[in-house]
């Protein structure tokens, strides 16, 4: 995955742009809401920014997909 920009937003600017499922994610790698460089906040709690938004990708993923079998099962 090659996220680049990100890297270069805060930690706020992550969540302002993922919403709840970055603040999860964030929480569960110990990373504080701060103003502090994503990249950096990432180095300090031993994560690469790819692996953090690879795993905020799957589970994003996950979530959608058990949504769309939710709805289905409504509809039938």
């Amino acid at each position: 995955m090659r996220n680049g920009n990100f890297e270069q937003y805060t930690v706020e600017e992550v969540l302002q742009t993922f919403g709840a499922e970055a603040r999860a994610l964030l929480r569960e790698n110990r990373i504080d809401r701060s103003n502090l460089r994503f990249a950096d906040a990432c180095a300090a709690a031993s994560i690469t920014p790819d692996e953090f938004f690879a795993q905020l990708d799957a589970g994003m993923r996950r979530r959608a997909t058990r949504f769309a079998g939710r709805a289905v099962a409504e509809h039938a």
